[in-house]
């Protein structure tokens, strides 16, 4: 059927509109529900001045599925002709309200009835410093919304930024979320989405959070939501819904590259005690044992002079100077991943770390140390427990790029993430 469409359309486009027409006609008689047929015939319709046909075949279609697009715009340009536009009015306030965020369709709605519901407003909300899992998704909502951001502890600008939003984005479940959701009316008919990462569920925010005050409670991983509701047993009588949306990765800026088996390893995230910096080190010494020409290759900063100090005196003592290379924080990650093989992850816990899901993407080989929910977010073939299976997992096995990309676009890829946070804003807007 769609080739018989795509016949019909080139017919028209080359001006045989005789011809288009007979295509379309044998289409809605062999399948009635064929919205696209009916709207062509609208137009053809429409061009040959037969007004009544083509309300007749824009009707039919919107019969079919109300909200399709080309049939509401060719409908409403009739309607326009005739000065009875209003009369779409019902139909667009339809689409506008099941899809707020459809700029398009509200636009035409705006034009047609300058009265008609503004634009959603979100605030997002975020401490400074903390907003580096923000960007891509702002970036969408800006395209959907009308968004202001306000990355501040000021309570001044924080106060104006909620007041004249619609939805109020709370990211991360910290000081900032507890703060907010105990002001006694500033989420007052607001719609208010709150997105928890990892470490919050591991402090004591969960017990301070006014959670009635927030409508949508967005987890990033399932063990994270378990370890919260461990903490807050009553959260599901308390929020009234609650999502898992994985973090997403945009595979533009990741564009992957297809590798042989090499002996690069590369570290993505800051230095500290959540990331295992310890096993990374004596695991890392156990593969050089087996073959000196690997090299590990950590892009993140010390966060604790400590943990500087141990590496400096461990890679001095273990003889690991001419195979650990520390670079720092990478402003490219994409670049710095160029010429790496494996990423590698020996951290005790994770909510959904992107570091590992960029390199996948990239086409790097993952080497994930059994984390606390690692397994609800890896298959086990990507993930070790012991040292010896680190070295195993490295020098053995499968090398295939391709099918560690084709994992992070089949379950992370941004697109997805942000077909689930527009899922969410679209359907919760306060009656």
């Amino acid at each position: 059927m769609e080739n018989e469409l795509r016949i019909g359309e080139e017919l028209f486009t080359e001006g045989r509109i005789a011809d288009a027409e007979d295509k379309f006609l044998s289409i809605v008689k062999k399948d009635g529900n064929s919205k696209e047929a009916y709207n062509n015939l609208g137009v053809i319709a429409f061009q040959k001045n037969d007004i009544k046909g083509a309300i007749d075949y824009f009707t039919r279609s919107l019969e079919i599925d109300y909200s399709y697009k080309d049939a509401v715009m060719n409908y409403t340009d009739l309607l326009g002709s005739l000065n009875q536009s209003q009369i779409a009015i019902p139909l667009l306030e339809k689409i506008v309200e099941d899809n707020p965020g459809d700029r398009e369709m509200r636009r035409l709605l705006g034009e047609i009835c300058p009265e008609a519901e503004a634009p959603l407003t979100i605030a997002v909300l975020c401490l400074p410093g903390l907003e580096s899992f923000l960007n891509d998704i702002v970036n969408f909502l800006k395209t959907e919304y009308e968004v202001k951001t306000c990355y501040s502890q000021n309570q001044q600008e924080i106060e104006s930024a909620v007041q004249g939003a619609d939805v109020v984005w709370l990211e991360w479940a910290n000081e900032l979320t507890i703060n907010i959701t105990n002001h006694k009316t500033l989420l007052d008919n607001k719609k208010v989405i709150c997105r928890l990462h990892s470490y919050e569920a591991l402090s004591s925010f969960a017990e301070k959070i006014r959670w009635e005050k927030i409508d949508d409670l967005v987890f990033v991983a399932e063990h994270v939501k378990d370890i919260v509701l461990h903490q807050v047993p009553e959260l599901p009588a308390r929020v009234k819904n609650i999502h898992i949306v994985p973090n997403g990765i945009n595979l533009n800026k990741f564009p992957f590259k297809d590798r042989v088996r090499g002996k690069n390893l590369a570290f993505l995230g800051n230095i500290n005690f959540k990331k295992g910096p310890m096993l990374l080190l004596h695991a890392f010494r156990e593969l050089v044992q087996t073959d000196k020409g690997h090299h590990l290759f950590i892009a993140g900063d010390f966060q604790e002079p400590r943990y500087r100090l141990y590496f400096n005196q461990m890679i001095k003592e273990m003889g690991l100077g001419d195979n650990v290379q520390i670079d720092g924080w990478v402003q490219d990650v994409n670049s710095w991943l160029d010429d790496k093989d494996y990423i590698i992850c020996t951290s005790v816990l994770e909510g959904h770390p992107v570091g590992i899901m960029e390199a996948m993407a990239s086409g790097l080989k993952p080497l994930i140390h059994n984390y606390v929910g690692a397994r609800g977010c890896y298959p086990d073939k990507y993930i070790w427990n012991t040292i010896p299976e680190f070295v195993e997992m490295a020098t053995q096995g499968d090398f295939s790029p391709i099918s560690y990309r084709r994992f992070i676009e089949t379950n992370y890829s941004l697109e997805m993430q942000r077909e689930k946070v527009d899922k969410i804003i679209s359907t919760t807007r306060k009656e």
